[in-house]
């Protein structure tokens, strides 16, 4: 196996496993001191107690990460901001990009009779990207 074609395909994992880990979280909305515990529902129409929605907040990560890592990022976010419960809207996947990696190689060599020759190898590899992403609801019991 060609040294550049073995070099990219490390670069590639190692990114790869670099990225599969992060839990992006966005979030706009009201602020309260810190909450210790927060309540989870998947229906605004489950919520018993008196509530006002605080904000929004979606997470995202490549599909690599697991919902339930996602949700345990969510509930963290969601404690910070101080909300008392969250409401998950649900969850999408999607495909958030593509990418095309290509490598050559070159033998120059002679053949039986002494003529010049060369060999040339090409390598492509395209890939694309999973994304999912979960949508939510923070909310403030009054």
């Amino acid at each position: 196996m060609p040294k550049t074609f073995t070099k990219n395909l490390v670069l590639f994992f190692s990114a790869a496993i670099i990225l599969s880990g992060c839990t992006k979280i966005d979030y706009i909305g009201e602020e309260y001191p810190p909450t210790t515990k927060v309540e989870m529902y998947f229906s605004e129409e489950d919520v018993t107690r008196e509530h006002k929605v605080m904000g929004h907040l979606i997470a995202t990560a490549n599909d690599i990460v697991s919902a339930e890592k996602m949700q345990k990022e969510m509930k963290k976010k969601a404690m910070e901001k101080g909300a008392d419960a969250i409401i998950i809207l649900g969850m999408e996947k999607y495909q958030s990009g593509e990418s095309t990696s290509y490598s050559e190689t070159t033998v120059e060599g002679t053949t039986k009779k002494g003529n010049p020759k060369s060999t040339t190898t090409a390598t492509s590899t395209t890939t694309t990207e999973e994304k999912k992403q979960i949508k939510a609801i923070l909310i403030k019991y009054l």
